[in-house]
């Protein structure tokens, strides 16, 4: 039977899964890095450091070798590449400015989607190779493939970008997650190991958010993770019951979400800390994270490549070649991420990185109007209702909207006068051109992810920019 079958005996896997993870927890740093994570990890970190006071200039070259390298990949190893290549007669070994690359299309989603296998790599056994579903928030989920060196080097990059505020893997976290799992045992409401205490984000009714406060209590956190839409209902309910167990609370961080002005207002009220936000994509093409010493966001060149699409009204959508997954290489993705872009060189930490002014939201975020023209700026504004739980906008034909509310036992027919004077508010002019209508649901429905969406946008919003161009 050997040692391990007759431990097994007598312990549940469950029990020996949360063994593993006290005494990872308790292994020194060092060791971790070295052994666990290992040597490309160990070399990503130190190139981070070094690079990160890197001019314009050698960041330029950089990028310029990174993409040929990347391009040279695609050519001899993934199927679509070989042949939209060929189609466009282009040779990665001319390329001499990233501006070359122009000549290749966009990438979307939908391509992707629905030709994944000719964009996996065909030299490596599909075994070796780690599989991840994005969440679906833009309406359509991928599978995306990547290498183990791949997800080392993405924690290189998280490592890095938590230590600009001092949080450190020894540090005291507390975080909300999509599925907690140990063992055989699935969708647990809540696990504690080591230095890590995690929630479920699928539970939040009253009695859990307050049981959750009950153990924060005890444990003490010094930093909170977690999606902005959970924060945002997690935050409401502290609030209005006047809880306060944050003593030891460093900085909250924010993640994989749009966090809005008034969704980081109220944070910054409820727990008395920095926000941080942190901007990933699950597809590898993108790392971008608030600097330590302002709210300015940094999109990581070392990570990757990205272009600025025009949107609308001033707003464009990123799209992005990552460099870090040769697995399942991206090339001028269009991310479905709409931004404000500012300048090349943050001021506060003297990087000269591209800065993001602030992330409006996806491109499904937006609603369209009965002209046929996106509303933009409506998401940003939008603020959490009186006596609401959760809420969720809903459109299938432009110029209606639903507007989907669960409701607090509170919730009166004067919340709902007062909702529909705030959106005539926010709409402005616009709000002739589209009609809301509220509808009040027991629940609304998260994506695969956990994630709650602002917006379940059924139309397809760049058909309507294309109509309006």
């Amino acid at each position: 039977m050997g040692t391990t079958g007759l431990i097994m005996k007598f312990l549940s896997s469950a029990k020996l899964d949360k063994i593993a993870l006290d005494l990872y927890e308790r292994l020194p740093l060092a060791f971790r890095h070295r052994f666990i994570y290992g040597s490309p990890f160990l070399y990503w970190k130190a190139f981070l450091q070094e690079s990160q006071g890197w001019d314009k200039k050698r960041i330029q070259e950089y990028q310029i070798e990174r993409l040929k390298d990347l391009l040279r990949h695609a050519k001899n190893s993934i199927p679509y590449y070989k042949k939209l290549f060929a189609d466009y007669g282009f040779d990665p070994e001319r390329v001499q400015t990233i501006d070359d690359i122009r000549v290749l299309p966009y990438l979307n989603k939908e391509t992707v989607r629905d030709r994944l296998e000719e964009f996996i790599i065909s030299s490596v056994p599909r075994k070796s190779l780690l599989m991840k579903p994005t969440s679906g928030s833009s309406g359509i989920p991928l599978t995306v493939y990547k290498t183990k060196e791949s997800q080392k080097i993405f924690t290189a990059f998280w490592d890095d970008l938590l230590v600009r505020i001092e949080c450190m893997p020894m540090s005291k976290i507390m975080m909300f997650w999509s599925v907690i799992e140990l063992g055989k045992q699935k969708d647990l409401p809540f696990l504690r190991y080591g230095n890590r205490l995690i929630f479920s984000n699928k539970h939040l009714t009253d009695d859990y958010m307050a049981e959750c406060l009950r153990l924060i209590g005890k444990f003490e956190p010094e930093f909170i993770f977690g999606f902005p839409n959970t924060l945002t209902v997690f935050s409401a309910f502290i609030k209005k019951n006047g809880y306060r167990p944050f003593r030891n609370l460093k900085a909250v961080i924010a993640h994989s979400e749009t966090l809005y002005p008034w969704q980081r207002n109220l944070l910054k009220e409820v727990f008395g800390v920095r926000i941080f936000t942190i901007y990933v994509m699950t597809e590898f093409v993108v790392f971008a994270g608030e600097c330590e010493n302002s709210e300015n966001i940094h999109m990581y060149p070392q990570y990757g490549l990205a272009e600025f699409k025009d949107f609308d009204s001033g707003h464009e959508e990123i799209v992005a070649t990552g460099f870090t997954n040769y697995a399942m290489p991206l090339i001028r993705y269009q991310t479905g991420d709409i931004v404000i872009k500012g300048g090349e060189l943050c001021h506060t930490c003297g990087r000269h990185h591209q800065l993001i002014d602030r992330i409006e939201g996806r491109i499904n975020d937006f609603l369209i109007n009965k002209e046929g023209r996106v509303i933009p700026r409506i998401m940003p504004a939008v603020k959490i209702f009186p006596h609401t739980k959760q809420y969720q906008f809903l459109q299938e034909e432009p110029g209606k909207a639903g507007l989907r509310i669960v409701r607090a036992d509170s919730y009166s027919e004067a919340d709902t006068l007062y909702i529909k004077s705030k959106l005539s508010e926010i709409f402005g002019p616009m709000s002739k051109t589209i009609d809301i209508e509220i509808e009040f649901v027991d629940s609304i429905p998260q994506t695969p992810a956990g994630k709650l969406n602002l917006v379940d946008q059924r139309l397809d919003i760049r058909k309507f920019l294309a109509i309006r161009s």
